[in-house]
């Protein structure tokens, strides 16, 4: 395999094989030239082989530390890469020779490249808001599950207009930052009052162009009509990765809510990101042949929540506070897995379930929502070992869930658990069998069938399985192996 430092020679000559001649020899197959900043407004033109060098040493740069895969993209690093390449090569000495400037040019990138990923680590820390549907009250108090944090949008307004500010944008769009705090809040007090007036249904004068009024533009946009707002606060990610991170934990976040009612899937109809609404509900037609037409409604409707009494919901989310502080710390180690729990085997499984239980609900294909469930039910099996008939040891599949149904819920295999009769055991061989292993392997020869029911029974066993491994998490804090929550004598 080529070392870095023929990677970085190959860069060098492929830019002075290029000197004197126009950019667009350099970009053949390209749009447009590619070019890299070199830091004090100057641009260094370069091949598309320059790039796929750049990309490769961004490659053997971070495979020297596995523990970057978990905080930057491949795309986010390379570009981090790519942009410390600019100063390094601005000054580079042409009568030097190549193999002196290979060494200083690589000294000089894994330098900067090293700075760029203390400065993240140490100091990129992030908080994400974005506008969220939630409840039917609009004033219920703020609570966090773990990094996510949900509360009324004026609650969340007046606490960013009391957060310091220490940096500002200067011109260029630089970023300038400050040893001592240069505002008494993030958000001006003018563009406080303005957003509260917008909120109230009044109808202000457009402002002049400036910071401020792009700040008051994007919290009005990002927020819209919702009434809540949740936060994520993540560690020092690269590029975007902190954002695909964040609404990620703000999806398990919004899916550890939706256990509080029976019926989980309606409630994350009204329980969305304002950034993530990609069903809004829309008018369609059906012709007969009759010639009649027919309209009907498809997506959800709903915009917040099923309703429960105030006073009741808030006991209701009292009661379920260790689970929130479960799911909580899970949401954590799955944002900062070096630091983020000190019991990352369980937290790691509880994050799996949550996502599949999520996605679960949300999906709109039966048969593959009943897929997702049982994936949901088979994470909490972790640590659960059976023998099969020829002896070898096993993981997941229906015996592990059975004892799942067992252990967690009290129900044994031969409980009758459904209106029409159906043992538990009967239950999970249809979900996981018919349900699941069929269709994910095509053979599902039912599947033009109604699956409504089976996938609600799915949910509700999710849910409750769900509820009750977070729970026993949360009365064991002492646990740190799935396996202990498969011991008989509860630890």
């Amino acid at each position: 395999m080529t070392d870095l430092h023929e990677l970085v020679k190959g860069i060098i000559e492929d830019i002075r094989k290029h000197q004197g001649t126009s950019p667009s020899s350099r970009c053949e197959g390209d749009n447009f030239p590619r070019i890299i900043g070199t830091g004090d407004g100057g641009q260094i033109h370069v091949s598309r082989k320059v790039d796929e060098l750049i990309a490769d040493v961004s490659r053997k740069i971070m495979a020297r530390d596995t523990t970057l895969k978990s905080r930057f993209s491949v795309k986010d690093f390379t570009a981090m890469v790519r942009r410390d390449f600019g100063p390094a090569l601005a000054t580079i000495d042409w009568d030097q020779d190549i193999d002196q400037s290979t060494i200083r040019v690589s000294s000089d990138v894994e330098e900067a490249v090293a700075r760029d990923i203390d400065w993240t680590l140490k100091k990129g820390e992030l908080e994400y808001a974005f506008g969220c549907t939630l409840f039917s009250y609009d004033d219920i108090p703020p609570f966090e599950i773990g990094p996510v944090r949900f509360e009324p949008r004026v609650d969340w307004l007046d606490r960013k207009a009391s957060d310091d500010r220490w940096a500002r944008v200067g011109p260029g769009g630089r970023i300038e930052r400050f040893s001592e705090k240069i505002a008494d809040g993030m958000i001006s007090k003018i563009t406080h009052r303005r957003i509260l007036r917008t909120w109230k249904g009044e109808k202000l004068k457009r402002r002049m162009s400036s910071a401020d009024a792009h700040d008051e533009k994007f919290i009005l946009e990002a927020i819209g009509d919702c009434q809540y707002v949740c936060s994520v606060n993540v560690p020092g990610f690269g590029g975007d990765t902190g954002q695909h991170k964040a609404v990620l934990a703000a999806r398990l976040a919004q899916a550890t809510v939706s256990l509080i009612w029976e019926n989980s899937s309606m409630a994350l109809d009204g329980i969305s990101l304002l950034a993530e609404r990609k069903r809004p509900y829309g008018r369609t037609l059906a012709f007969t042949t009759e010639g009649l037409m027919l309209a009907n409604g498809l997506g959800a409707k709903r915009l917040h929540a099923p309703w429960v009494d105030k006073e009741e919901l808030a006991e209701i989310i009292n009661d379920f506070s260790g689970c929130f502080t479960v799911a909580g710390e899970a949401i954590a180690a799955y944002l900062d897995p070096d630091g983020g729990s000190e019991r990352p085997a369980l937290m790691n499984a509880v994050v799996h379930a949550l996502l599949w239980f999520y996605e679960g609900c949300r999906e709109t294909v039966d048969q593959i929502a009943i897929v997702k469930f049982s994936s949901a039910m088979e994470v909490l099996t972790e640590g659960f070992v059976w023998k099969a008939g020829n002896g070898k040891k096993q993981k997941g599949g229906q015996p592990a869930i059975r004892e799942l149904l067992k252990i967690n819920l009290g129900i044994d295999e031969d409980n009758v658990i459904t209106r029409d009769g159906k043992t538990a055991k009967e239950v999970v061989e249809l979900i996981y069998s018919a349900g699941r292993n069929r269709m994910i392997h095509g053979e599902n020869k039912a599947l033009g069938n109604d699956w409504s029911i089976e996938r609600a029974i799915a949910e509700k066993l999710s849910r409750y399985s769900l509820v009750t491994h977070l729970g026993r998490v949360s009365e064991n804090p002492l646990f740190d192996n799935p396996k202990q929550l498969w011991q008989k004598d509860g630890g």
